[in-house]
């Protein structure tokens, strides 16, 4: 990999905007809670409600609940993203986390299977967060060197959640317990305790969310905001911490003050009207372009107007941010995009990158834990039913404990790389060739899946080889993932940002419901026709697709440092 110019971690780290990224990992975090605590034990809730025929048959249904989910998020996905830019980033997440609160309430007490297919319909058709918190993640870390730090966060917090939300799902699922208190419930209703579980930890980041998550869309954040104010006076009195003026307190006076002293200036020194002046043709601003500027300037403590975080001698590249972060937005100019606009080569390659890698990921998380909870398959002698290289049925026979074990402690992985390798690796390379070198890795690990199925009388070794599968794939996506991300926001006008971002989940979405889909059937076929590889391998085509794909990819920024 190419390497970039070097700067120490502690430049790099300079007037970073701490507090909201953390506020915005903290809602993000909702999301990977929600949606990882269901792996666990999914196959075993499929098999409970009686609707698959066969074992077989179970991975096509546990299919089609990760389908509706992505198919809904598909067809909203984009409009999230335009109603975040129309009415704002806070009120759209507000959406989005209610949706996720009542969603996992009804597919805890779902009573069969069609009652569980529409709650994640639901989580679906609701869930737009994505979109505008890496939106929001690019308008808060406006300096370059602080966004590949930014956007790792949404990769870390989902591999922290991975963390949490398997054992959540791992562990409280089921109809056993040791609280004699929950045992009618967990009796009636196996499932319900970790939905119940995840959806307060989700009403816990909503009221976060309200509170002490400032609006950064250009013009809604001169919007009086109420909630913003009970976390001012919480921080104030509870925590003795000074909140920051509010851009709606000091926005008007502000104004009046600077038009004040212009008006003075100008009836002291200036004449009523300079000689050849036509009012009439050139009619004047009501304030200055310095007045102009100063209402969309952000607070004197942010990183933007720190001379020691914009430097001494500015870039053409820093010059062109400044301009776009300082300039006047007319109204109406987010619903004016077109898509030849929007779609240029460098978000489009993108943008297709980024489907590939949500395609192939998909039918990893989804199918791993199903593979791996099949049974070993045995002759009529007790041997294994698999022969290498081609005979190959069965899995491991892992429980729900296992699974979630083998999860968490991946994420353990996956928090620790985008802590403490991903900024090594930011400093030192750049995002195109970092993103291209780790998806390298990809096509070897699912050439190399089916072949656990023989390490099925060996437990240490098989869970030795598991465990390295999960870790390198980890490795591949903490790496490659934040840069992707970054590629795309640079790349993306700012006044669209959010409707770029939507389109994308809304892409990555239909990758996400093509996936499940598809590979049930072949992972049901497979499985019949003791070809288990056949959905592994046919992965390995859209990886190094994928690797093709990525040699076409361009950062604009590159691009406006060469012009």
């Amino acid at each position: 990999m190419p390497p970039k110019v070097q700067e120490s971690f502690r430049e790099q780290m300079r007037s970073f905007p701490y507090a909201q990224i953390l506020v915005l990992a903290f809602v993000r975090f909702a999301e990977p809670i929600t949606f990882t605590s269901l792996f666990p034990y999914c196959y075993f809730m499929v098999r409970d409600f009686g609707v698959a025929r066969t074992e077989a048959e179970v991975s096509v249904y546990s299919g089609y609940l990760s389908s509706i989910f992505a198919f809904f998020q598909m067809l909203m996905g984009f409009q999230w993203g335009r109603f975040a830019d129309q009415y704002g980033r806070k009120p759209t997440i507000f959406i989005g986390l209610i949706g996720s609160i009542i969603s996992s309430l009804i597919l805890g007490f779902a009573g069969n299977y069609w009652w569980a297919l529409f709650a994640r319909a639901v989580m679906g058709s609701l869930n737009g967060n994505v979109a505008v918190i890496r939106t929001m993640l690019g308008e808060v870390a406006t300096e370059r060197k602080h966004q590949a730090i930014a956007f790792s966060v949404m990769p870390m917090i989902w591999q922290f959640g991975s963390i949490i939300g398997p054992l959540i799902g791992g562990y409280l699922s089921g109809n056993d317990t040791r609280y004699d208190f929950l045992r009618p419930l967990v009796t009636a209703h196996p499932y319900a305790l970790p939905n119940i579980t995840v959806a307060l930890f989700v009403l816990a980041c909503l009221f976060v969310m309200l509170f002490f998550l400032e609006e950064t869309h250009f013009k809604h954040k001169y919007r009086h905001d109420y909630f913003v104010e009970i976390g001012d006076f919480i921080l104030r009195v509870v925590f003795g911490v000074k909140p920051k003026d509010r851009p709606w307190h000091n926005t008007r006076s502000s104004l009046q003050s600077r038009f004040k002293n212009q008006s003075h200036s100008a009836n002291e020194e200036s004449p009523l009207l300079e000689e050849g002046d036509n009012t009439e043709d050139q009619p004047q601003p009501l304030y200055s372009q310095e007045a102009r500027r100063s209402v969309h300037r952000r607070p004197s403590n942010s990183s933007d107007d720190s001379i020691e975080g914009v430097g001494t001698v500015l870039s053409r590249r820093q010059s062109r941010a400044l301009v776009r972060a300082y300039s006047m937005h007319e109204e109406g100019d987010e619903d004016n995009a077109s898509w030849s606009e929007l779609l240029t080569p460098a978000i489009f390659y993108a943008i297709v990158c980024s489907f590939i890698m949500a395609l192939h990921m998909t039918v990893f998380e989804e199918f791993i834990p199903v593979f791996l909870a099949y049974e070993v398959a045995r002759d009529e002698t007790g041997a294994l039913a698999s022969k290498f290289p081609f005979k190959i049925s069965g899995g491991l026979g892992y429980t729900s404990e296992d699974t979630g074990a083998l999860l968490s402690s991946t994420g353990v992985l996956g928090v620790f790389l985008i802590v403490v390798v991903f900024p090594y690796i930011d400093r030192h390379y750049e995002s195109i060739a970092t993103y291209r070198r780790f998806i390298s890795i990809f096509p070897f690990l699912y050439l190399v899946i089916p072949y656990v199925v023989f390490f099925a009388d060996h437990p240490t070794a098989s869970h030795l080889v598991v465990y390295s599968i999960t870790c390198l794939k980890t490795l591949a996506v903490s790496m490659a993932n934040p840069q992707i991300f970054l590629i795309i926001h640079n790349c993306s006008p700012q006044k669209h940002r959010a409707l770029v971002n939507g389109a994308t989940i809304s892409v990555n979405a239909l990758a996400r419901c093509v996936a499940p889909a598809v590979w049930g059937y072949l992972m049901t076929w497979g499985e019949k026709g003791n070809i288990a590889w056949l959905p592994w391998w046919s992965v390995v085509f859209l990886t190094l697709l994928s690797i093709y794909q990525a040699r076409f990819l361009r950062d604009s920024n590159d691009e406006d440092e060469e012009s």
